[in-house]
């Protein structure tokens, strides 16, 4: 199937934002540093909720809260990861095409989204006492590993 889309890639990476971004001596530069920017951002938010959830950090206050107070910051957080890397995607996408680290990166990424928008956000909007402890260190567990998968898989993608 992934031979398949090799076609795609090749056009992605033929479009004239694709070469634009090639031959400027900023954008890739900038765009990998907000990328990681927003990565970070992404990933403070969820260590910090991931804390919360085990009763190791805000004891004082509810997870439902700390979750609304560092909504925005979690969808810009987002907002810039995606963005940025889909500029970083289209320069150089045949070579995204044939690294595994790539892959595993999407792999990653599309379970953490689908965790995020689905079961961490029931556990984090939900009463605080609507949930056994043990399914909250479950619910912080998975979420640290599926971000910290897109993190490490995204690293990876420099050495295949």
């Amino acid at each position: 199937m992934w031979d398949k889309l090799y076609p795609y890639f090749l056009w992605i990476e033929n479009t004239p934002p694709a070469h634009g971004i090639r031959q400027s001596k900023w954008i890739f530069s900038v765009a990998e540093v907000f990328h990681l920017f927003g990565l970070t951002l992404l990933l403070g938010i969820v260590v910090i909720l991931s804390l919360r959830l085990c009763g190791l950090a805000l004891q004082r206050k509810d997870v439902a809260a700390i979750t609304r107070e560092l909504r925005s910051l979690s969808i810009g957080g987002l907002t810039l990861v995606l963005s940025t890397g889909i500029i970083l995607f289209i320069s150089e996408a045949t070579k995204c095409w044939g690294n595994v680290g790539f892959r595993y990166k999407m792999l990653f990424l599309f379970l953490a989204l689908l965790f995020q928008f689905t079961g961490l956000q029931k556990i984090t909007r939900a009463a605080e006492g609507r949930f056994s402890p043990i399914t909250r260190k479950i619910t912080a567990f998975v979420a640290i590993f599926l971000w910290f998968g897109v993190a490490i898989a995204g690293r990876a993608i420099a050495f295949f």
